[in-house]
C-alpha cells in the first residue's frame, strides 16, 4: 500500500537534504550571495551569464532568447543554448546573478532528496531507508562531479515528483501499452513537470521519456515472464545482442552520423573508479587511470559514472536474493513497482552504447542504435543517463532490503542497520572543498574598462566556442566578467554557432589576422594599413583592448601596439594585464 508521508516527516527531509547541501557544497554557504562554485576558465561561468543575460532581456523588453551581449555586432540566438531559464526566471525576482544560482543549486538538490524520498516511502516503511534513496539521488557521486561545471545537469528536481504523478496518473493492463487514465489532475502535473524540466536540462528530459516509454513497454511486452532456464532464451538474446551489433557496425561503416555518441559513450571502469573529487575514495592510483587512455577523453567528468560501493553491492545482494524472496508483495502498488528493476537495466545500457570495459570495446549494444536515430542522437553525452541510474538502483536495492529487514529484525535494529548504511553513503560520496569563483576576482583592467566609452571590450584570448567546434579561444571567464563590467563581447561560447559566423571571422580583416597571431605566435605579419584599422574600429567600437599575463609580448600583443598606438591609444600596465586605450 502506499505510506502516507506527513508535512513533518517532508520538513524533516527537507532539513536533512538542506545540511546535507551546505556541508557538500562548502566553502559556498560562507559566500552565498558573492560567489558561486566553479573553476576559472569553466563552464560554470556560463550559467552566471545565463541568468544576467536573461534579466536584462526581460527588464529591456527584449526577446530573452536572443542576445546582443555575443557576437557584437550580429548577436546570437539562445534558442538551442544550454540556457537554464529557469534560473533567469529566479533572477527576474531575485535580481542577483550570483544569489540565483546558487538559490537554484540549493534549491534543486533539496527538493531532488526530498522528491526521492517522497518516492521511496511508496514501497519502503524504514524512514532511514527512503532518506538514504533521497541522498543517493540528491548528492550522487555524478551530479557532485558535474557541479563545479554543469549546472543544467544539476536541475534533476522535477524527476522523483514527474514518476510519483506518473504512477498516480494511469494504470497499465498486461500486454497492452496505453494505460486508463486514473486521474487526469496527475497527468496534468506530469505535464507541467516536463515543462518544467524542459526549462531546465533536456538530457533529463529525454530520460523522463525513456521513462515513460520503457515503462509502458514493459506491460506490453512483459520481460518478467521471460523463462531464463530454456535455452531458447538464451539464444534469442544472443541473437538480439549480435544483429544490434552487427547492424550499429553497418551504419558506422556507412558512414551514418551518430553525433559522436560512441566516442562519448561509457566504460564499466566509470562506474568502479571514484572521481578525484571523493574526500576519501580518491588516490594517485585511480586518479593516474582516470587520466589515462583507457578513456576516450581521460580526465573528463564526462567518465564519472561512480555510484559508491555500498548501493551496487545492494543490488547485487537484491539479484541474487530475488529467485528466493521476491522483492515486493503482490499489492497493486507493488506491482506498480515491477518495471523499476527493467528499467534501471535500461538506463545502465543507455550509459554504456558499447560495452567498454577499461578501454576495450567488447559489443555494440542496442541501445546504442539511438545514437543514429536523428532527434534522439542529440543526446550525444550517454554517461548523463546515469543520473537516473542513481534514483532507479537505490529504489530497487533498498525496497529488497527494507523488506528483508522487517522480517527478521526489531524496528531499532532496523533503524540501526539503516542509519549505518546511510553514514557509509554520506562518507562514500563527500567531495572534498568545492572552488569558489568571486565577483573580485575579476582584473582591475577590467573594472577600468568597464568606465570607458564604447560598446564593447576586447580581451586576449578571444574566439569562437560551441558544442563541435572552436575558433581562437574564449575564456568562461569573461561571460562572468561580463556580467559585472557590462560591454559587449565579440567573441561567444554558446552552444550551437551558425557555421556563417565561424567563416565570418576567419575571412573578417584584423580578425582574421589576430586569430592567426594568437594561435601560431611565431607568425609575423605587417600591421594593417591605418583605413582597414578604423574601419574595424568603426565596425566594432571597443572600449579597450585587455591583453591577459600569458599573451604580452607575444605577436598578437605587438600587432596590436603597432594598430593602435599611432591611432593615439596608449598602453598600461594593470596588475599584471596590459590595457590600450584611448
Amino acid at each position: 500500500m502506499i505510506r502516507p508521508v506527513s508535512w513533518r516527516e517532508l520538513t524533516a527531509s527537507l532539513l536533512f537534504f538542506a545540511l546535507i547541501f551546505a556541508w557538500f557544497s562548502w566553502p559556498l554557504a560562507a559566500s552565498f550571495d558573492t560567489a558561486f562554485i566553479g573553476r576559472s576558465g569553466n563552464d560554470a561561468n556560463q550559467y552566471v551569464w545565463n541568468a544576467y543575460n536573461f534579466r536584462q532581456a526581460v527588464a529591456a523588453g527584449t526577446n530573452p532568447f536572443y542576445t546582443e551581449l555575443l557576437l557584437y555586432p550580429r548577436g546570437a540566438s539562445l534558442v538551442m543554448h544550454t540556457y537554464t531559464p529557469l534560473i533567469g526566471l529566479l533572477n527576474v525576482l531575485l535580481r542577483h546573478e550570483i544569489l540565483a544560482v546558487n538559490v537554484a543549486l540549493l534549491l534543486s538538490f533539496v527538493l531532488s532528496g526530498m522528491g526521492a524520498y517522497r518516492l521511496a516511502r511508496r514501497w519502503v516503511a524504514s524512514p532511514v531507508l527512503a532518506a538514504l534513496v533521497g541522498f543517493a539521488y540528491a548528492f550522487s557521486p555524478y551530479k557532485l562531479a558535474h557541479l563545479p561545471d554543469h549546472y543544467h545537469l544539476l536541475l534533476t528536481a522535477p524527476v522523483p515528483f514527474y514518476i510519483h504523478a506518473f504512477l498516480e496518473s494511469f494504470t497499465f493492463q498486461d500486454g497492452r501499452f496505453w494505460p486508463r487514465v486514473r486521474r487526469w489532475g496527475q497527468v496534468g502535473l506530469c505535464v507541467a513537470l516536463g515543462l518544467f524540466t524542459l526549462l531546465s536540462d533536456y538530457y533529463t528530459l529525454f530520460g523522463l521519456l525513456y521513462f515513460s516509454l520503457g515503462y509502458a513497454l514493459f506491460f506490453w511486452l512483459r520481460p518478467d515472464q521471460i523463462r531464463w532456464r530454456r535455452w531458447q532464451t538464451w539464444a534469442v538474446l544472443a541473437g538480439v545482442l549480435v544483429a544490434g551489433h552487427l547492424v550499429s557496425r553497418g551504419l558506422k561503416l556507412a558512414e551514418v552520423p551518430d553525433r559522436h555518441g560512441f566516442w562519448w559513450g561509457g566504460d564499466v571502469a566509470g562506474y568502479l573508479l571514484p572521481p578525484p573529487h571523493s574526500r576519501w575514495l580518491s588516490s594517485a592510483f585511480i586518479n593516474q587511470l582516470l587520466d589515462s587512455r583507457i578513456f576516450n577523453m581521460p580526465g573528463s567528468v564526462e567518465n564519472t559514472m561512480f555510484l559508491g560501493y555500498v548501493l551496487p553491492l545492494l543490488g547485487l545482494w537484491w539479484a541474487l536474493r530475488l529467485r528466493q524472496a521476491p522483492l515486493l508483495v503482490t499489492s497493486a502498488v507493488s506491482r506498480q513497482a515491477s518495471p523499476l528493476p527493467w528499467l534501471l537495466l535500461l538506463f545502465v545500457l543507455l550509459t554504456l552504447p558499447e560495452l567498454r570495459v577499461f578501454g576495450k570495446g567488447l559489443l555494440r549494444l542496442p541501445t546504442g542504435l539511438l545514437h543514429y536515430v536523428p532527434f534522439f542522437n542529440n543526446i550525444r553525452c550517454p554517461t548523463r543517463h546515469v543520473a537516473y541510474v542513481s534514483l532507479l538502483l537505490p529504489l530497487v536495492a533498498v525496497a529488497g532490503l527494507d523488506t528483508w529487514l522487517r522480517n527478521r529484525l526489531r524496528p531499532t535494529a532496523q533503524w540501526a542497520v539503516g542509519s549505518a548504511l546511510l553514514a557509509v553513503m554520506v562518507l562514500e560520496y563527500q567531495p572534498q572543498a568545492q572552488p569558489l569563483l568571486r565577483a573580485t576576482d575579476m582584473p582591475a583592467a577590467y573594472r577600468i574598462a568597464a568606465a570607458l566609452p564604447g560598446e564593447t571590450l576586447f580581451s586576449v584570448p578571444f574566439g569562437l566556442l560551441d558544442g563541435y567546434q572552436q575558433q581562437g579561444h574564449m575564456n568562461g571567464n569573461d561571460l562572468f566578467y561580463q556580467t559585472l563590467h557590462h560591454k559587449k563581447l565579440l567573441g561567444a561560447y554558446i552552444s550551437r554557432i551558425p557555421q556563417p559566423v565561424f567563416d565570418e571571422f576567419s575571412q573578417t580583416p584584423i580578425l582574421r589576422e589576430l586569430l592567426l597571431l594568437q594561435d601560431h605566435p611565431d607568425t609575423t605579419l605587417a600591421v594593417p594599413p591605418r583605413a582597414t584599422t578604423e574601419l574595424f574600429l568603426r565596425t566594432y567600437q571597443p572600449a579597450a583592448f585587455v591583453i591577459s599575463p600569458a599573451y604580452q609580448n607575444s605577436a598578437i600583443h605587438h600587432y596590436l601596439r603597432g594598430m593602435l598606438l599611432p591611432l593615439g591609444y596608449h598602453e598600461e600596465a594593470v596588475a599584471g594585464y596590459r590595457l590600450l586605450r584611448r
